[in-house]
């Protein structure tokens, strides 16, 4: 007997061992980049570039795309990405599936190919708004450490951009062009099998040759959306004859303050479009350059009106601040669901907080701090303690017209904006930004009475059947251009600003490079909260605290363990919390999409976007693999 179970056990081993290659294969993604170019007639042309890292040998690999929502996909061909040379491909169809294989070899090793292809009118064009609603990354696919997607339409579409991203991961980072042409998005540790998808709302007059659906969609959209964020929503031909004089001096009136218009722009911009000189070239600084409240740093980042992404990051850093000062004490928790966990922060009340009044001014705190402490009072469910999800949980409603977040940031942000103003300097250049409100004024005015000026002419003028109508067809669009360069070129920096915005910097600059952190004296380990709350506002709490830890076991020295923050499970805290901590840059993140996200939900609003949990309805989609 013993000998039989000896064999079987040898046997069951020599299997195992012949079948550990096999088992041993694997491969992610460290990194997906992806671009959308439209075309008027609504088809799609794609740039997919994918690197795959194997662990084991591969020959082959695929990706087959669901036809759902668009008429065909053309497959142009592979390329290696490092050498551009074209790889072997077969294409094969079936039933609502197409799919592109191609051949390579690789053995444990990192490979980046190159994927392009056509889409055949995904895009659906109503009376209102012009959809594209399409998963760029597939139902099946390995893990994805960082995805890039850049969409680009044909033309500018400033009347109306929105792009709402679907995925189960962090939000990530969105990014708009000035003139509202492209817009991109990054995530960063998308799961295996988890799909991304993208719903881009857009002017439908940006696809002339696409055939029209005669229906409205725009509000049924943003309802949907609304509800895949989870977003509550709390309780809408006859002519007058006009003198033909009258005609064609209003013909020349508007040819006369169309040409003062672009004079009046070059006046301005060679007076006031270059930011003043300052005598500053400091690559960084070791030191934050203020000892101000985090959330004063959007103030100091932007010329006039503070940015709504800065306030989300300014609001989870003020609460970090409050804590470091006694006000809170913070504790890691997490959430497991059915699709896996989710980590927040609790927020416990101390007796300081409970001291905190009207009068709080006098105990150490400003105003717009301690409307923060109101506001976590206000959200408890308990009046002991608030978590992020309780936050996001309010953040989301919708009892007017705005999100109770982006009600309560933007106000926030117009009072520490002000109170900057008043204890320190403008950021921005007075003299400058009057001649730009000027400018952007008389554009606005000129284009509204261009608007009547045209109808009048057009009625009696006989250069309204023709000059009239070219004049009007050259110089609106141009008014647009300017003002849309005037916006950016005109506004700028006082020297005091410049000079403040440009010592934040190179601190910002000293926190996320390590060969300049690895100098700093080592009190830096007794402070390091200090310099915490400046980059959670600043957008690189991640890298810093991944700095500090090289930098402490270099030194083999401890890290001083912070009075306001207790590690999960009742652990100590080591280093190894930091990696715990570095998880406030998704939280962070959490807070700015949470503005941004709900704001575009605002049938209002013209341009904008965010990332949600909802979705699944789009085009394509599919499958990726490789063997």
């Amino acid at each position: 007997m013993k000998k039989k179970i000896t064999v079987f056990l040898l046997m069951f081993l020599v299997l195992l061992l012949w079948e550990y290659p096999v088992f041993a294969k694997s491969y992610f993604h460290p990194s997906i980049n992806q671009t959308f170019v439209f075309q008027k007639n609504g088809d799609v042309a794609v740039t997919d570039v994918r690197y795959y890292s194997f662990s084991g040998s591969f020959s082959w690999a695929q990706l087959a795309f669901n036809v759902k929502g668009m008429d065909d996909i053309q497959f142009q061909g592979v390329w290696d990405e490092k050498d551009g040379s074209p790889l072997r491909t077969e294409m094969s169809g079936s039933s609502g599936v197409r799919t592109i294989k191609w051949y390579y070899t690789a053995q444990d090793e990192t490979r980046g190919f190159r994927i392009q292809y056509l889409l055949k009118k995904p895009v659906v064009r109503y009376q209102d708004v012009a959809e594209f609603y399409w998963k760029t990354i597939e139902d099946e696919h390995a893990s994805i450490q960082k995805l890039k997607v850049t969409l680009e339409l044909p033309t500018v579409s400033p009347n109306l951009f929105k792009l709402f991203v679907h995925t189960r991961t962090n939000p990530g980072q969105m990014n708009f062009s000035p003139d509202f042409r492209t817009v991109d998005f990054m995530i960063q540790n998308v799961p295996q099998n988890s799909f991304v998808e993208a719903r881009a709302l857009i002017d439908p007059g940006i696809f002339p040759n696409l055939s029209l659906i005669p229906t409205k969609r725009y509000e049924a959209i943003l309802e949907e959306e609304r509800v895949g964020a989870g977003v509550q929503k709390e309780s809408s031909g006859y002519r007058s004859p006009v003198n033909p004089l009258l005609g064609s001096i209003l013909f020349f009136i508007f040819l006369g303050l169309g040409i003062f218009y672009f004079v009046l722009f070059f006046v301005f911009y060679f007076k006031y479009g270059k930011e003043p000189k300052i005598d500053y070239d400091r690559q960084y600084e070791q030191e934050p350059p203020r000892d101000i409240p985090p959330a004063a740093l959007p103030a100091i980042l932007s010329h006039k009106q503070v940015n709504r992404r800065d306030m989300g990051r300014a609001f989870m850093a003020t609460l970090l601040d409050l804590a470091r000062r006694g006000y809170l004490s913070v504790e890691e928790e997490e959430k497991k669901g059915f699709l896996g966990k989710k980590e927040y922060l609790v927020f416990h009340f101390t007796d300081k907080t409970d001291k905190t009044d009207e009068t709080s001014s006098q105990k150490g705190l400003l105003p717009f701090e301690n409307d923060i402490i109101h506001l976590l009072k206000l959200i408890s469910p308990d009046g002991k303690m608030v978590s992020t999800l309780d936050i996001e949980n309010w953040g989301k409603k919708i009892p007017r017209d705005q999100s109770n977040f982006l009600v309560f940031i933007e106000k926030w942000g117009k009072d520490i904006k002000k109170w900057w103003e008043t204890n320190y300097f403008y950021t921005y250049d007075p003299d400058a930004q009057s001649k730009k409100s000027f400018y952007m004024g008389y554009g606005i005015l000129y284009f509204i009475g261009g608007m009547f000026l045209f109808v009048f002419s057009m009625i009696s003028n006989p250069f309204g059947q023709g000059g009239f109508r070219g004049l009007g067809a050259l110089f609106f669009p141009l008014v647009i251009v300017f003002a849309l360069i005037a916006n950016r070129a005109l506004g700028r920096w006082s020297k005091n600003g410049l000079l403040e915005y440009r010592r934040w910097m190179a601190f910002k600059h000293f926190i996320t490079d390590y060969s300049l952190m690895k100098e700093a004296p080592t009190t830096l380990l007794q402070i390091w909260d200090r310099y915490l709350v400046y980059a959670v506002a600043l957008g690189v709490a991640e890298k810093l605290l991944r700095n500090l830890r090289i930098y402490a076991q270099e030194r083999n020295m401890d890290i001083a363990t912070p009075g306001w923050y207790y590690s999960p499970y009742g652990a100590v805290f080591t280093l190894a919390s930091l990696d715990s901590l570095s998880r406030l840059e998704s939280i962070s993140r959490n807070m700015e999409n949470m503005a941004n996200l709900t704001k575009a939900l605002d049938s209002a609003t013209h341009t904008g976007g965010g990332f949600s949990g909802g979705g699944g309805g789009g085009g394509g989609g599919g499958s990726s693999s490789a063997g």
